[in-house]
Parts: structure tokens; sequence; C-alpha cells
């Protein structure tokens, strides 16, 4: 009799659930209210011919200015239901300078500037890395620098000059990643539209002696155009993963509420061939990066509201992508300001702007990161993190870079062979200009290599940590520091704990 009674009961819970959802219910979900259901919809298909470069002639090309991300209407999260204390949840985070002769837990295994990146008064540098042992390339938004020599000099050049200026030339946001399986070095660079308003994400690919023999100046790439994923908008504000079998890569067409995630499978792109490719739809994870480190899924997330995400995965064993709803901790929502050292605020620009920013996998979980405003616990604007379950879609834990004197913001994570997390983050306020510095989950501390000598009203929309290519257990990131003249110093790490 009594299991009897809970078959019954599971089966009532069941026609409950059922009753709930909505299979007919598309993306976005209803922000105002708590949906149990999971929803799914089929990946498209799509075939890309190759191109190939050697030799770095084509003439330089004026890169264009990114000011495609400029949301003319800005989305500010709704309010959801209170859950939780909006109070710190863990110790506050310091920062310190790195000192290699001092007993500190992150050590600084490579340190160099940067000093001959071009196009450096232009602000917002958006810097990313990829590393495989002494072959270390980094990029800004409109220079590509090369190591030979594991980092301890770099010489830069302009893209311009390495691929044709199709569309409406190259613009920005380039995205470094290295793949230690198939031994690629990948590179997304994003390309302006054309009189007719195409626009493109190039992808190319490259293997480490590639790089080396040619200086980096000789690529496979594959161009992925705005009009072969969407019927209208502009390919933008982009971000890179890969998994054991696809590269991921994401970009917003026709502005943050309407983000792609597209995979391409690594042999493909190693053989250099014609690639068969997977995309979704658009999906509501406004300007979302996706998740790092992960082996047989990709995730990405935004806020139904600051009690809600939406959370979506793409399973490689699947021909479809997923959402659903996952309750969080109450994180808060007001407007995002920090004034800096020499008086500006240097989070201006971020005031409205809560998408998710970082996001990496560890063992069954994902952890994805973003800015959030203060309140009467919080006194400065800080990072917000969510640790979720892939299996069960439950919050597992919620925490905070923060500290009472001064903000933390733009958080980037990337998980080691460890498990455990990388940061590379910016703050700024109170003694401090807006800079970078980097750090490990649990040690509440944030080193920095050097500070910022003047801050914008804009410090720049992401910079990266990596693990590193030849030891799973380190990273390399890419920072930066504004200069008192106006320019920009890059500068790339590498770091263990």
């Amino acid at each position: 009799m009594k299991n009897l009674i809970k078959y019954f009961l599971g089966l009532l819970a069941l026609l409950a659930l059922l009753v709930n959802c909505d299979p007919g219910k598309t993306d976005p979900v209803d922000p105002s209210s708590d949906d149990p259901c999971e929803y799914r919809d089929s990946l498209r298909i799509g075939t890309i011919q190759p191109f190939r470069v050697e030799g770095g002639d084509y003439p330089a090309f004026p890169p264009t200015k990114d000011t495609l991300n400029k949301e003319t209407k800005p989305y500010y999260v709704p309010n959801g239901p209170i859950r939780g204390t909006l109070a710190p949840l863990n110790p506050e985070f310091k920062v310190d300078k790195q000192d290699d002769g001092a007993s500190q837990a992150v050590s600084f295994e490579e340190y160099d500037e940067i000093d001959d990146a071009p196009n450096t008064s232009m602000t917002l540098p958006e810097p990313s890395v990829a590393e495989n042992g002494q072959t270390v390339m980094t990029t800004g938004n409109w220079w590509v620098s090369l190591s030979l020599d594991g980092g301890q000099s770099f010489t830069s050049v302009n893209p311009t000059t390495i691929f044709p200026n199709d569309y409406g030339g190259f613009c920005c946001d380039q995205v470094l990643q290295y793949v230690p399986e198939f031994d690629l070095f990948v590179w997304l660079l994003q390309y302006s539209q054309d009189g007719s308003g195409q626009n493109a994400i190039r992808i190319a690919v490259q293997d480490t002696q590639g790089v080396r023999n040619s200086n980096g100046t000789s690529w496979t790439y594959w161009d992925f155009t705005n009009d072969a994923l969407a019927s209208g908008g502009v390919l933008d504000y982009n971000d890179m993963s890969f998994g054991n079998q696809f590269l991921y890569w994401t970009s917003s067409i026709g502005g943050g509420a309407n983000r792609y995630v597209v995979r391409v499978p690594l042999q493909e792109l190693a053989a250099g061939g014609t690639v068969n490719y997977q995309y979704t739809g658009a999906t509501t994870a406004y300007w979302s990066h996706v998740s790092q480190n992960g082996n047989n899924a990709v995730y990405w997330a935004g806020h139904q509201n600051n009690s809600t995400m939406l959370v979506y995965s793409m399973r490689d064993n699947e021909n479809s992508y997923s959402w659903r709803e996952v309750n969080i901790n109450s994180w808060p929502n007001g407007t995002m300001s920090s004034i800096a050292a020499d008086g500006n605020d240097w989070l201006d620009d971020a005031s409205w702007k809560t998408y998710v920013r970082a996001a990496t996998t560890r063992e069954n979980n994902v952890i994805f990161a973003w800015n959030a405003s203060d309140n009467g616990n919080f006194p400065n604007t800080h990072v917000q993190i969510a640790e979720i379950n892939t299996s069960s879609w439950n919050l597992v834990n919620q925490m905070q870079i923060w500290n009472p004197d001064f903000a933390f913001a733009y958080p980037y994570f990337e998980t080691n062979r460890k498990g455990q997390i990388g940061i590379i983050t910016a703050f700024g306020g109170d003694i401090y200009n807006a800079s970078s510095g980097v750090g490990v989950w649990g040690d509440f501390v944030i080193y920095y290599p050097r500070l910022s000598s003047r801050s914008y009203n804009n410090y720049g929309h992401y910079h990266t940590t990596r693990r590193s290519g030849t030891n799973a257990d380190e990273w390399v990131s890419a920072g930066f520091t504004y200069e008192t003249d106006g320019s920009i110093t890059p500068y790339y790490v590498r770091y263990s704990h």
C-alpha cells in the first residue's frame, strides 16, 4: 500500500508539472512567474568553405571603432521575489601588488608589458590571450601581438595586414583560444558591415609550428556572415570556448537581446577544409559569454529578474539546445557607479549592464558571474557569482567579489586541472583608478602587476584569463592599464597557485 501511495503521489507531481509546462511556449520565458519547465529548440545547420592567407602583406586598413554594441534602449533587469539576505556570503576581497619576493598565494611565472601595440590611444582594449609554451598570442580590439619566447617579449602588428579587409573592413572584438588536443591556435575577428548590411565573424586557425614559422601571418579561415545566421541585424560582441569535440563561439545579432551560439567541429577546423556548423536561434541571454573548460557541453545565461536566471545549454550528443529558469539568491539591482581616484565614474558605461560576463565549468557545475550594484549590505558595486548544478539545475552556491572601500567589476573565469577557478577582474574607486588583476577563488585576494594612472567613464567590456596550454594547473591572462598620457599598456601574465 505504501508503494502504491508513493506511485500516485509521483504521478500527481508529474501531472502538475505537465499542467504548468506549456509545450508551445517559446523563448523568452515569462519573467513574471516561476517556471519549472525545460524548453528546447532544434539547432540550425550551415556549411562554409575555407580561405587561406600567408605573408601578412595586405595594405593596412584603418580599423573601425566598435560602436555596434551601444544599445539605444537599455535593458534593465526586473526585480524578482526576494530570496536570501542580499548580503555578502564570503569574506571581502583585497587587492595587493604582486611581489615575487613575498610569500603570496599566486606566483607570476611570467609578466611582460606589450609596449609596441598599435592604436593604444583608442580606449577599450578588450584583450584576449592564447598560449602554448613558448608561443603566445595576445590581441586587443585593434592589434595582435606574438611572442616566440614564452611571453618575455612581444611583436605587435595590425591585423588588417594579415587578412583581406572584406565586408566593411576589420573592426574589433577579437578573441583567442589555444586547443591543446588539436594543437590549434584559434583566432576570432569581427568585421564591419558593408553597404549591403553584411558583416562577418572570421574564425582562423593554425598549428603552433605554423604560427612560429610565419610569425603569425599564415592562417586558414572561414567567414560566418550575419545573413547566414539570422534574417536581420549585425554580428557583434563575441566570446569563444571549446570542449572535446567542438569550438563554441557566440555573438549577438541585432542587439544584446538576440544572442546566438555556434558550434564547429574541431576535427574539421584542424583539417582545414569545409566545415559543417550548427547554431541556435536568438536567445535572450543579453550579451552573455559562454562557459569555459567544457567537455561535452557549453552553457550561457541571462537574467529573468534579479532572483531568477535563464540558463541555456547545448550538449554535444544532441542536435538541439535547451533552456530553463533557475532560482538564485536576490542580488542588488540598482544603478552601478564608482568614482575612481581621478574623479571619473569608471562604471558609468556599465551602470545598467548586468549581463553574465564570466562562465566556467567545474565537475558537474557551471559558474556564472556578473556585475551588481551597491545596497545597504554592499557599500560598492561588486561581482555576484552563482554556481549551478547542470543535472538538477539547482543553485549550489552563491558568492561575491566585493570590498567595502572600492568596487569590483568585469569578471572573467577559467578552471584549471585542479578544479581551481582563476579570475581576472577590474577594480577601482577610492584610492584606485580602474585597474585589473588576477587571483584564484578562495584566496580572496586580487594581485595586480601595476595600477592605472587614470580612468575613463568606460573601462572596457571584457578581458580574459585562460588555462595554460602547456601546464593545465596554470593560467595565462591578458590585462591592461590606462596611462596619464591617454595611452594603454597591455600586459601578459602567466600565473600559478
